[in-house]
């Protein structure tokens, strides 16, 4: 990819609609990451809006773990790409990990960050690879209030 744009800001504050813009003004081929998951109405609802405000032409993959397999297998065969959205994709790997938040041991806790982590660093890797631009959508999550549980304090850690 050779560049990357971070669009960050507050959740619902139109990231996803300016990143959109963002890949529409570079051009050329777009492929979209999706890291979303449908599992309940309302989260279908927002993929359904989402989808549709998409150009038909952009090519959407659905990577709710591992989109730097997908920006690595198609970081040549498109100018831009653009994933939506980081905040989703570290929640789905946290989340995956079966474990008591309540007891969590710091160990634990340390296995799941670097988890997240190796992801965010083979994205890195995958678009330094390719010629074109990443376009990266993540929420702002550290100005709100200190969270209430121990796993929510982490996911804002």
């Amino acid at each position: 990819m050779g560049r990357i744009i971070l669009v960050t800001g507050g959740a619902r504050s139109g990231k996803s609609g300016h990143a959109e813009r963002i890949a529409a003004d570079i051009g050329g081929t777009v492929a979209y990451i999706a890291t979303a998951q449908a599992l309940d109405p309302e989260m279908a609802d927002r993929i359904a809006r989402h989808r549709a405000q998409r150009p038909a032409a952009w090519k959407t993959f659905e990577a709710q773990l591992a989109p730097s397999a997908v920006v690595a297998a198609e970081g040549r065969r498109h100018d831009c790409i653009l994933l939506d959205c980081l905040t989703v994709l570290a929640t789905n790997r946290i989340l995956r990990q079966d474990m008591d938040w309540d007891r969590a041991t710091t160990a634990q806790m340390n296995e799941v960050e670097a988890d997240v982590l190796a992801e965010i660093e083979a994205l890195i890797a995958a678009a330094a690879h390719g010629p074109g631009t990443l376009i990266a959508v993540t929420n702002e999550v550290g100005f709100g209030i200190v969270p209430a549980t121990r796993l929510a304090r982490f996911f804002r850690d």
